[in-house]
C-alpha cells in the first residue's frame, strides 16, 4: 500500500467515526449521550498519552523550539474556542443550550481538519506515529460526531441541515490528512516539528478542557480505570508496531 493510499485510508477510517456518532444521535440519541462518556473518558488518556508521550518528544527531536510552538498551540486553541465556541452550562443542574452559529461551525471544522493533519503529518514520520496518531484520532472523533448532531439539533437546526454540517465536519479530516500528506513532501524537519508540536498542544488541549470536564460531571470508579487505560494504549499499540 502506496503512502499516499495508507493515509487516504486511515483519514476516511476517523472521518468515518464522526459519521458514526451523527447517526447513533440520530438513531438512539439518548442512548448515544448516555454511554459515549465511557468512550470520551479512555479517549482522554490516549491523547494525553499520544500528546506527551509521542507527538512532543518526536517534535523536540526536529525541532529545537517545540516546546514553545507546544504551549502557543494550547493558548491560541483555547482562545479559539472561547472566542468562537459557546459550550453548554458547567453549573450544576440543567440549562439551556447556547445557539450555535456558523463561525462557531468553522472553528470546529478547523479543529477536524487539525486533526487531519496530524494523521498525514504522522505518517510522514512513521507509520507507527501515524497509526498512533489515528488511532487517537478516531476515539475522540465518535464523541465529536455525537456532540456536534445533538448540539445543532438542539439549537434549532433542522434535521437535514444539521446532518449536512455535521457531514462536513466528519469530511474535513480526511480533507486535512490527504492535504498535509501532498503539501508536506518538501518541507523541511523543522516545520515537521514545529506542526507535531502543534499538533501536541491541540490534544492536549481537547483532552484537558473539553473531555476531563465532561468525565467529571459523571464521576465513576469505570472512568479512573478507563483513563489509565487509555494512557497505557498508545504506548502497547508502540511497542507491537515496533
Amino acid at each position: 500500500m502506496s503512502n499516499f493510499i495508507t493515509v487516504l485510508f486511515y483519514g476516511l477510517i476517523a472521518g468515518l467515526a464522526t459519521i458514526l456518532g451523527i447517526y447513533l444521535v440520530l438513531a438512539k440519541e439518548s442512548w448515544a449521550r448516555r454511554n459515549s462518556i465511557y468512550l470520551i473518558t479512555f479517549s482522554a488518556g490516549v491523547l494525553l498519552a499520544t500528546a506527551i508521550g509521542h507527538l512532543l518528544p518526536e517534535a523536540q527531536e526536529l525541532a529545537p523550539d517545540a516546546l514553545i510552538w507546544f504551549l502557543m498551540s494550547f493558548i491560541v486553541f483555547y482562545i479559539i474556542e472561547h472566542g468562537l465556541i459557546l459550550h453548554s452550562c458547567r453549573e450544576k443542574g440543567e440549562c439551556p443550550v447556547h445557539p450555535i452559529d456558523k463561525i462557531a461551525l468553522i472553528g470546529i471544522g478547523f479543529h477536524s481538519l487539525l486533526d487531519g493533519v496530524v494523521i498525514g503529518v504522522g505518517f510522514e514520520i512513521s507509520f507507527t506515529l501515524g497509526i498512533i496518531a489515528t488511532l487517537s484520532v478516531l476515539l475522540h472523533e465518535l464523541p465529536e460526531g455525537i456532540s456536534t448532531v445533538s448540539v445543532l439539533l438542539h439549537s434549532g437546526y433542522e434535521r437535514k441541515k444539521a446532518v449536512f454540517y455535521s457531514w462536513l465536519v466528519a469530511l474535513a479530516t480526511p480533507f486535512g490528512a490527504v492535504a498535509s500528506f501532498l503539501l508536506i513532501k518538501n518541507i523541511s524537519q523543522d516545520i515537521l516539528g514545529v506542526l507535531l508540536a502543534v499538533a501536541a498542544g491541540s490534544f492536549l488541549y481537547v483532552a484537558a478542557s473539553d473531555l476531563i470536564p465532561e468525565i467529571h460531571k459523571k464521576g465513576k470508579f469505570a472512568n479512573i480505570v478507563l483513563i489509565i487505560l487509555g494512557v497505557l494504549f498508545p504506548f502497547i499499540v508502540k511497542y507491537f508496531l515496533d
